[in-house]
């Protein structure tokens, strides 16, 4: 009989082509993975934004999207100084009848949220952000996460930074310029990447 086997070399050949296959593929699969929970995030959040404005816009009330720490019970309330990563509600006549009409969990754990001093975003009957002082608002709204102000590829950042101007349409800011710019950018808030 005749029997034929792996000889050693062979086999320290196919190890060391595993392993660098290994090398190579894990990185790139832990940032497919980040951008895709990254993008996600921010739909989710803009979906929201759409949710709320458009809410005011058909029911002709104040709508209102706010941190809610209890955003999974029953009767989930607005939590006054909380973190919009937390988990959120959009409310709509939150000064009367308050009806829940979207919810949503907290964030991943690696996402961060930063924004500028608010406690919720409103929406008045016509979809408008309200007026200050008979000025325009705008809410900024920065999503980063481990990956800092890296560069995925074509310029486009790692984090995203969402804008709401007076009309209340959300806009995204992909390109790293603008999300370095935004409250500080990424690298601000999470330091260099690793």
């Amino acid at each position: 009989m005749h029997q034929e086997g792996v000889t050693l070399i062979e086999l320290l050949v196919t190890l060391s082509v595993v392993s660098m296959i290994i090398a190579v593929g894990v990185p790139a699969l832990r940032d497919f993975i980040a951008m895709n929970q990254m993008s996600a995030t921010v739909n989710d959040l803009v979906t929201s934004l759409h949710v709320a404005r458009s809410e005011a816009i058909k029911r002709e009330t104040s709508v209102r999207l706010c941190p809610s720490t209890n955003w999974n019970s029953l009767m989930p309330t607005c939590t006054p100084l909380a973190s919009l990563a937390e988990g959120w509600i959009v409310v709509a006549d939150p000064n009367g009848d308050a009806i829940v009409v979207q919810r949503h969990e907290p964030l991943p754990g690696r996402i961060q949220l930063h924004r500028d001093f608010i406690d919720s975003i409103d929406f008045l009957a016509n979809g408008r952000l309200p007026r200050i002082a008979d000025a325009e608002i705008e809410f900024n709204l920065l999503l980063c996460d481990d990956r800092g102000d890296h560069n995925t590829g074509g310029d486009i950042a790692a984090g995203r930074w969402i804008n709401i101007r007076g009309t209340g349409r959300p806009r995204i800011y992909t390109k790293r310029p603008d999300v370095q710019t935004a409250l500080g950018g990424c690298l601000a808030h999470y330091g260099p990447i690793q």
